[in-house]
């Protein structure tokens, strides 16, 4: 919806004032520290998810990776935005990204489950009833913000969204048509980067026994530790010079630089723009992508090589866009970097993979697994 803030005019002038306000009250609700307390209930999300592909393994002798990335992370987004038991399970396993970015590609006609577009449009109306749902019932319990910016206690444990509808020191809160779009882009964003690149993540540690071995030992040094993972991180943010696991980083930025989900910078055209003969004409206002991952490997090579980032406090350049350039960067980029770490860690720490196809195709421009990767856990 153009109410999201990868729609919106950014930039510092006149016109990219709502996106400037609408960015700061979101940004400041996906910093390390408004995060932390969340962040053992991402732990425990991904080992249920791993708990569920054993026991789908001893009874049907595979699982499938894919579906349960997928679950993963919408639970995470649904129940940081939500609340925990805001939606039913069962829609955690719905590939509702595929479905929105089908529609967003197709013709915008509207008949229901006969045209992509439809389909879209009732993925969207499902989670704007979700997100109307979760105002109204707050709507009953008043108001009240945080208008001075002074951390408060109980506004640090509700719904993200239901304190973003809350004034805070950036202004009044966002409207609902706001929060609408923001969710739904927040699980097509999660979907399309943290989901898929858990696949690759698993992959590409996979096929390097070298590097599995150090991020093992990693992930060993830090259950090790007291209070393990959670109090590893619960004192650092998941990257910068002080992230407790720099190797598994590493390895999360040498995976997106090579199999980015979502490779495009999106620029607005201020002029008209003649593509050449027969070619047509580009219309000044219109969104054109920009494909960067190309750039990325051909400056970088194709193998494996996380030692690239060793060092590295923060990365943001071309070689890696998954979390977009300039003033539409994704606000999500701490919890996407969390949950992927977070998932090396359970991995290697508590489980063995067998993976039984790691075939891919693609899809909608997209590399996915075919089967959505079949394969077997086990516990260690």
């Amino acid at each position: 919806g153009y109410n999201g803030l990868q729609f919106m005019r950014g930039g510092s002038g006149p016109l990219g004032s709502r996106h400037r306000r609408m960015k700061r009250k979101v940004s400041d609700a996906f910093t390390p520290a408004e995060l932390r307390s969340f962040f053992p209930r991402i732990e425990q999300i991904v080992r249920d998810d791993f708990e569920l592909m054993v026991e789908e393994t001893l009874a049907n002798g595979h699982t499938t990776l894919a579906l349960h990335c997928l679950r993963t992370v919408k639970r995470i987004i649904l129940e940081l935005t939500l609340g925990e038991n805001a939606i039913d399970p069962a829609l955690y396993l719905s590939d509702s990204a595929t479905v929105l970015m089908e529609g967003m590609i197709a013709a915008p006609i509207d008949l229901g489950p006969l045209t992509a577009f439809g389909r879209a449009m009732a993925v969207r109306r499902s989670w704007q009833r979700e997100v109307k749902k979760l105002i109204q019932d707050d709507g009953k319990e008043g108001q009240d913000g945080d208008p001075d910016g002074v951390a408060n206690p109980e506004l640090a444990h509700q719904p993200v969204l239901k304190r973003l509808a809350k004034q805070s020191k950036h202004g009044q809160g966002l409207t609902l048509e706001e929060l609408q779009d923001l969710l739904i882009g927040l699980l097509l964003g999660g979907s399309l980067t943290t989901a898929e690149t858990m696949q690759w993540l698993l992959t590409e540690v996979r096929r390097n026994p070298e590097w599995k071995d150090k991020l093992t030992q990693e992930s060993r040094q830090m259950v090790a530790t007291e209070g393990g993972l959670t109090a590893a991180w619960g004192s650092c943010p998941p990257e910068g010079s002080k992230t407790p696991c720099p190797l598994s980083l590493a390895a999360v930025y040498e995976t997106l630089r090579l199999h980015c989900p979502v490779d495009v910078v999106l620029r607005t055209v201020d002029e008209d723009v003649d593509l050449g003969e027969g070619c047509g004409t580009v219309p000044a206002g219109w969104w054109v992508a920009c494909h960067m991952t190309e750039r990325g490997i051909r400056q970088g090579g194709t193998d494996f090589n996380p030692d690239r980032w060793v060092g590295k406090s923060y990365v943001s350049s071309p070689e890696v866009v998954a979390f977009g350039l300039g003033p539409h960067f994704c606000v999500g980029r701490t919890l996407a970097l969390w949950e992927l770490q977070t998932f090396l860690h359970v991995w290697l720490t508590s489980y063995e993979v067998e993976v039984l196809n790691d075939e891919n195709e693609s899809v909608i421009g997209m590399r996915r697994f075919k089967g959505g990767m079949p394969l077997k856990v086990r516990r260690k």
